[in-house]
């Protein structure tokens, strides 16, 4: 068994192993920075700062703070929606056709196809 944090953005709903989540953060204090990498929206202030990235869609209420390979990081998110807990066999194959491999696999859950986000892949848009 495995638990996830199931999230949306404007894209779709998402999921990453719990695992990897350190907390949740409210957006509102997100500094900007000038000239950012593709998909760095800023900084959350804090004890260390927190880079934030957003590669899956637009995001505005909330941070998922996510450490994995000695990187945290945060992830734009519209809503965290919850947890769950899932079977290796729930989780499908990530889909093909995608350039940056964000996406380890997908799954049903409350009638909706979740997306599970990687949080290897994602530390790499840092």
């Amino acid at each position: 068994m495995r638990t996830l944090v199931f999230f949306r953005t404007s894209a779709g709903s998402y999921a990453v192993p719990l695992e990897s989540t350190i907390g949740v953060r409210l957006a509102s204090g997100v500094v900007a920075l000038p000239a950012p990498r593709p998909d760095v929206i800023g900084v959350l202030p804090g004890d260390p700062p927190i880079i934030v990235v957003s590669p899956l869609g637009d995001g505005s209420a909330q941070v998922i703070v996510l450490h994995v390979d000695g990187v945290s990081y945060g992830l734009l998110v519209d809503q965290v929606t919850g947890l769950g807990r899932v079977t290796d066999a729930d989780i499908r194959p990530a889909p093909g056709g995608q350039e940056d491999e964000l996406i380890a696999g997908m799954l049903d859950h409350a009638d909706d196809l979740v997306l599970l986000a990687d949080p290897s892949a994602l530390a790499r848009r840092l």
